[in-house]
């Protein structure tokens, strides 16, 4: 299971031109944040693969992740690579409940459409 914070899903989905998404993760509830890092960790394990078959990277898999739950749909993030941003200074931070992810299930929130856009 993937544990992050949700300012640092937000700073990656800037970084991939989707600011509607991340004003969206800063507010979104604990539920919808497990079903982020769930749909993330499914995207990182059986989501597509690079040309080389390695797994697609992490940021990128919480940020398509974040965008899928936020609007109810799968689809492809603005910009396929990161425009670097400078590190927000932030302190402490919301991380995702470590229970909830626990009491969801591995792959909560990963509906049929995510399979057959996503899956291989």
């Amino acid at each position: 299971m993937i544990g992050t914070k949700a300012e640092d899903i937000a700073h990656d989905l800037l970084e991939f031109g989707e600011p509607e998404a991340a004003a969206w993760m800063l507010d979104c509830s604990d539920d919808e944040f497990v079903r982020v890092c769930s749909v993330a960790d499914w995207l990182l394990y059986d989501g597509p693969t690079t040309a080389t078959g390695r797994s697609m990277m992490i940021a990128k898999a919480c940020a398509l992740a974040a965008v899928y739950v936020h609007e109810g749909r799968p689809r492809d993030l603005r910009q396929s690579r990161r425009t670097k941003l400078a590190p927000s200074p932030v302190d402490g931070g919301r991380f995702v409940d470590y229970q909830m992810q626990l009491a969801a299930g591995r792959h909560y929130g990963v509906g049929d459409d995510a399979v057959q856009f996503w899956g291989q």
